[in-house]
């Protein structure tokens, strides 16, 4: 985390459309805002709950498996 929040402080500068002549205050909320949507939708990702397939019964179980041999 700490080697993300570096790269975006030393390189986030030089990357505006500009040639550079944004400074901290223009170019700070937008790649904050980024970097939280970012964290924010990721940790969304990760926590969804999966689907679950409804229970089979042992005679349906059964056919499945010899299905898949």
């Amino acid at each position: 985390m700490a080697l993300a929040i570096s790269w975006i402080g030393l390189f986030a500068p030089s990357a505006s459309a500009h040639g550079g002549m944004a400074g901290p205050g223009e170019l700070g909320p937008p790649v904050g805002l980024s970097v939280g949507l970012g964290i924010i939708c990721y940790w969304i990702m990760i926590l969804w709950p999966t689907r679950r397939e409804p229970p089979v019964s042992k005679s349906q179980n059964l056919k499945r498996r010899a299905i898949s041999r």
